[in-house]
């Protein structure tokens, strides 16, 4: 079966759109960086979470450059610290919405329960098995979770893409304000 060229660039453009549709639906943009590991000469940048804000409005970044950022939670709320356009971080609240509604994540930490797995071999039992402490899971590349009182750390290469944000996007965090830019210099 021989195609036409215009049948092969509308084949070569779906394809093109359906990758960086999944990318964006796993967490991830296309051009806004990645995810590495600090090294000795790592920039460190100190951002403080409060209720309702950061502690900046805006940090400089060069294009190629890794920071290391360690994120202290001094509020009573979970925050999130998460990099990207404006536009993916809109898509992004829904989501967090969803798992706030689902009780998957509460609004000072991740929701855990309890798994009981089977006993084998050991006949009747009580408890019926194995308890297991389960921690909801959030493990978008681009985002991270701090709860109230923790300090963690988050660590970035960014590319050249201009107009990144770093938002919370919990439910209602974004909209009172909790949201910085990434100024490429």
């Amino acid at each position: 079966m021989k195609r036409s060229r215009p049948q092969l660039l509308i084949t070569a453009l779906l394809f093109a759109a359906a990758t960086q549709a999944s990318a964006q639906t796993l967490g991830l943009e296309s051009n806004i960086g990645q995810p590495a590991k600090a090294t000795p000469a790592t920039r460190t940048v100190f951002v403080k979470m409060d209720d309702i804000s950061y502690g900046q409005k805006s940090i400089d970044v060069k294009p190629g450059e890794t920071v290391r950022f360690v994120l202290k939670n001094e509020g009573a709320l979970m925050h999130e610290f998460n990099i990207g356009k404006a536009v993916s971080q809109l898509d992004h609240q829904r989501k967090m919405a969803a798992l706030v509604k689902d009780g998957t994540l509460t609004p000072t930490g991740k929701a855990k329960s309890i798994v009981w797995h089977e006993r084998s071999g050991l006949g009747d039992s009580n408890p019926p098995g194995i308890p297991e402490v389960v921690e909801a899971i959030h493990d978008d590349p681009n985002a991270i979770l701090v709860e109230p009182g923790t300090t963690k750390e988050f660590v970035w290469t960014f590319s050249d893409s201009a107009n990144l944000n770093f938002a919370c996007t919990l439910p209602g965090h974004y909209q009172a304000g909790m949201v910085g830019e990434f100024v490429m210099r």
